[in-house]
């Protein structure tokens, strides 16, 4: 018995502290009435500051605050410390309008939000400008009470087509939003309901094509409208149909690519696993929520239909699944897979990760994700250092099955913010209601049985100290045994 305890003792010494036990919080309420009951909502589109300080959303209804009253979405930010929250979506006069708003990202401080809203916010719009539903990129200071226009040309003048956020580096002021026009003058070659993708910087107003075969010619075929920006601000990802923009995409179909802004070069980052071409032209992707995802420029989330990304995926089936890329390797890893290996029959989708690409988390109506489910459709949360995979939502009980779960996790890893629907059967006051949760996460290393002390962290030390460890236990037990006879 004591040598058994030698060993253990032993390889906990060598092993350190590698593992990790998942462990995910109950979920917490975000989204209260002014009264502190559950809003009447719905809620939606949740995202969180780096480190999960601070939490955006939208609501429709008016009970977030007092003195809303434009029957409107409005975006909201809340301080998670202390559960203030304020409405973001006004002018800086303070006025509200009946246009809606929505899809806002905080800053680390909590000190500026970016959001999208269809109103009148800054005098720069032009009279009448929102009545014909146009959204644009705004910025408002919390502290100052101040409300501007970011999504502008390159002239710091708005367009007609209006701007539609996707992501944003508060660190160096600047904004990534997707546009339907050609916002560096000239000809829009691509058509007037492509979009393109552009980076804007809001105090000096220099203004960047990111999705164009270079700095001025855009893309043949236009973009998608979401886009993420790595931590560092020098790698953006996009979806693009356009054949212009490298020499290896085929033209029309649509890809992931990445750019890199220090060099201007451009890679196409999605390819099937066989080596060829995919079979079909449109692949839908969705790339991972959440303003800066990409960790060291190396990994990409994203859903998407296609069926061509790994070698088991049926061909026939019908539903989004969840992928990460590695954008070094160009390997593709199917995220929503069944407990026991193969591909959930229903997929995944809405996938976002943390920016060291530990944690992964995604939505699924699949009942096959956990030996034991539990409720479905569900939100889970992956440890891919572990591979563990905990149904984050479980307590809530069943997902409205019409609803698509909008998800956030926290670049940090320690906080999951989801908006969430509940059945129409679900207790009062939380029939039908969308609202907004938040789970901690917690996958710190497990503690030794055997508590001991380890004077230095080098490698040669510790082994040496195992290599003795052992030695001293041998002896002790063949001491032992010659006792006996």
């Amino acid at each position: 018995m004591a040598f058994s305890k030698t060993l253990v003792w032993v390889l906990l010494l060598v092993a350190g502290n590698v593992s990790a036990a998942l462990v995910v919080g109950a979920p917490a309420l975000e989204t209260r009435s002014h009264w502190d009951e559950p809003a009447f909502g719905p809620c939606g589109n949740p995202v969180l500051s780096r480190t999960a300080a601070y939490l955006t959303f939208w609501c429709v209804s008016g009970d977030i605050v007092v003195g809303d009253d434009n029957d409107r979405s409005d975006v909201f930010l809340l301080d998670r410390s202390t559960q203030g929250v304020q409405r973001v979506s006004v002018d800086s006069l303070q006025m509200d309008y009946r246009f809606d708003s929505g899809g806002g990202v905080p800053s680390d401080d909590g000190r500026e939000v970016l959001f999208i809203s269809y109103g009148p916010l800054d005098p720069i719009l032009p009279w009448k400008y929102h009545d014909n539903g146009i959204g644009n990129a705004f910025l408002r200071d919390v502290v100052t009470n101040t409300t501007s226009l970011v999504g502008q040309d390159h002239m710091g003048a708005p367009r007609l087509s209006g701007t539609v956020l996707a992501a944003a580096d508060f660190s160096a002021d600047e904004v990534v939003f997707a546009s339907t026009d050609n916002l560096l003058g000239g000809e829009d070659i691509n058509g007037p309901f492509s979009y393109d993708i552009y980076i804007r910087n809001w105090r000096s107003g220099r203004l960047e094509l990111i999705s164009g075969a270079d700095d001025v010619v855009q893309g043949d075929c236009g973009s998608g409208n979401t886009a993420i920006l790595s931590d560092d601000g020098r790698y953006v990802v996009f979806d693009s149909c356009s054949a212009n923009l490298t020499s290896d995409n085929p033209d029309g179909v649509v890809n992931l690519f990445i750019h890199d802004r220090f060099t201007g070069e451009k890679r196409r980052l999605t390819r099937p696993w066989h080596g060829g071409e995919f079979s079909y032209r449109w692949l839908d992707y969705v790339i991972g929520a959440g303003s800066r995802k990409i960790m060291a420029g190396r990994y990409v989330a994203f859903s998407s239909f296609g069926t061509e990304f790994v070698k088991d995926m049926s061909p026939d089936s019908a539903n989004p699944n969840s992928y990460l890329i590695d954008i070094r390797t160009g390997g593709i890893e199917l995220i929503s897979r069944a407990w026991d290996g193969s591909p959930a029959a229903l997929g995944g989708s809405n996938i976002d990760m943390s920016a060291d690409g530990r944690y992964i988390a995604f939505a699924s109506r699949s009942s096959d994700i956990l030996p034991d489910p539990g409720p479905t459709p569900a939100i889970y949360v992956k440890d891919r250092w572990t591979g563990e995979i905990v149904n984050a939502s479980a307590s809530l009980g069943p997902m409205h099955p019409a609803h698509v779960a909008d998800l956030d996790l926290s670049d940090d890893g320690s906080t999951l913010a989801f908006a969430w629907r509940y059945s129409d059967t679900a207790a009062a006051p939380y029939s039908g209601r969308t609202l907004i949760y938040t789970v901690s996460i917690n996958g710190a290393p497990i503690e030794p049985v055997v508590p001991m002390p380890v004077p230095s962290t080098s490698v040669i030390v510790r082994l040496s100290a195992a290599a003795l460890l052992l030695l001293t236990g041998i002896g002790w037990l063949s001491r032992r045994r010659g006792s006996t006879q």
